[in-house]
């Protein structure tokens, strides 16, 4: 059995050892352990090697530039520079919280 802080270092690890920023390999670390608390394994640590594969064919983008690329004040439209799904969303989630507050 390995403790939580054992697998949220061992993924921070690996995403950071594959380029991305300690922020980025965090929230993905997060992510990833929230899915398995939850039960939902399938979108948790399992999928390590599945991103590691899309890393190692270029697929996506270990140091994305996450930018609006079109805004109303109360929209915007986010260019992910093919992130990798959750350090994109987590951007976007950020963004539609600003929005909200400045409603």
């Amino acid at each position: 059995m390995y403790t939580y802080s054992y697998l949220l270092d061992f993924t921070k690890q690996v995403f950071g050892k594959m380029g991305c920023s300690e922020k980025d390999a965090e929230i993905i670390a997060d992510v990833f352990l929230a899915a398995e608390l939850r039960g939902h394994a399938s979108h948790g640590m399992i999928r390590i090697k599945d991103y590691y594969e899309l890393w190692k064919a270029g697929r996506i983008n270990v140091k994305p530039d996450v930018k609006v690329v079109h805004e109303t004040p109360s929209t915007a439209v986010v260019d992910g520079d093919n992130a990798i799904g959750m350090v994109a969303a987590r951007r976007s989630m950020e963004i539609a919280i600003e929005k909200a507050g400045t409603a």
